[in-house]
């Protein structure tokens, strides 16, 4: 298994998506190097893949800000409340709103409502409304971008740190990273299985706890 390199203005596109990147890497990566370091690990992605590519750092711009606005009541959410620039966000009163409206005791945002907010955002999309978030929820969304990746990785590890047979290696996250980097790229389905710890018995074997 080829061992990470260092980032570098050198470093080619495909190399550095071609291993995974820790969020606390990627704002370091970004502030050492004049870019912005606010925002998810898709859009921190983003501004380094533009750093590589050769756009200057003075035109790489943050894709969404983070305003300061009075937050939303739940009283004052409706079906047409503007998503941006209004005082919505995901938080205890839209919680509030969102079970009123769906007449339930407890109501818990989907993943794929966090993703439809993000996209929004990151596309300044003026338009979007909170009617956009329950079509999220009823019918959900693809996920097939950017950040699912990262939520891939994360039950991957969550997945893994649950089998009793990954206390049998130390550097638990290096041996998690191997086998993910292993069914990353390939054809299989992108989760956790214990199988995968005798598949790739040989690559982490040298891990293992004497």
């Amino acid at each position: 298994m080829v061992d990470r390199p260092c980032f570098s203005k050198e470093l080619s596109v495909e190399t550095f998506k071609n291993f995974y990147w820790y969020k606390t890497e990627l704002v370091k990566i970004c502030k050492d190097n004049h870019l912005p370091t606010y925002g998810t690990k898709a859009e921190l992605n983003q501004y380094i893949i533009q750093y590589l590519n050769g756009i200057p750092q003075s035109q790489i711009k943050v894709v969404r800000t983070n305003t300061q606005t009075s937050s939303l009541k739940a009283e004052q959410i409706n079906s047409q409340t503007k998503l941006l620039a209004s005082g919505f966000s995901l938080n205890a009163e839209a919680r509030n709103f969102f079970a009123n409206y769906f007449q339930i005791d407890k109501f818990s945002f989907k993943k794929a409502m966090a993703i439809k907010m993000r996209q929004v955002q990151s596309e300044h999309d003026d338009s979007a409304t909170v009617q956009d978030l329950i079509d999220a929820y009823q019918n959900g969304i693809s996920t097939d971008n950017k950040e699912e990746h990262t939520y891939q990785w994360n039950n991957f590890v969550k997945a893994f740190n649950r089998d009793e047979r990954s206390k049998d290696y130390s550097q638990k996250m290096k041996v998690a990273a191997i086998i993910w980097s292993k069914v990353r790229d390939s054809q299989m389905e992108k989760v956790y299985s214990p199988k995968l710890i005798d598949q790739y018995q040989s690559e982490i074997s040298k891990y293992r706890k004497v």
